[in-house]
């Protein structure tokens, strides 16, 4: 079915899809008087992408071009507009929080530090906690790549692979 672009003389602009080219304009959604059909938007290959974001971003002295002031002063505006979009598109924020343990168990879903004092909160122990974590990451899913962080990665909001924190840094990127 294709979908076309409509407006009416109120100044409403929507969208419908019809079965078929030759179906008759709608009426208006908004004051119900006829529509007229828009001339096709120009498609072009490709799309937007946003700016790179903090992940993407240097973490060695050595990937700055050994500390290049306009390469760093570059980055600093890329991440200050993708800053600004993330205020607008909240899907673009990148959540980081500090990794606590991101190895063996804890590999795909790392277990972060607010995780942490979450658990130990009733009981006050660290220990115990992170040992109920790592539990909560074990099951039959671990090691086939289904299911191995849904435990543990729940009561922070989902953190899972998007929480480099800093322990990890660029070492498997």
């Amino acid at each position: 079915m294709p979908l076309f672009d409509y407006r009416c003389s109120c100044g409403a602009r929507f969208e419908k899809l019809q079965p078929s080219w030759r179906s008759p304009d709608p009426d208006c959604p908004a004051c119900g008087a006829s529509t007229s059909r828009m001339p096709p938007a120009v498609s072009l290959a490709g799309g937007a992408r946003p700016p790179a974001g903090p992940d993407q971003a240097p973490t060695s002295w050595e990937a700055t071009g050994r500390g290049d002031r306009e390469y760093v002063a570059q980055w600093r505006r890329t991440l200050e507009h993708r800053e600004r979009l993330a205020e607008k598109y909240p899907e673009l924020s990148t959540r980081r929080d500090a990794v606590a343990a991101h190895e063996g168990r804890f590999e795909r879903a790392p277990l972060t530090y607010r995780e942490l004092a979450q658990r130990a909160a009733a009981s006050g122990d660290a220990t115990a906690a992170a040992a109920e974590a790592a539990r909560s990451r074990t099951g039959s899913g671990f090691g086939s790549g289904s299911g191995s962080g849904d435990g543990g990665a729940a009561p922070t909001g989902g953190t899972g692979g998007s929480s480099s924190g800093g322990s990890s840094g660029a070492g498997g990127r």
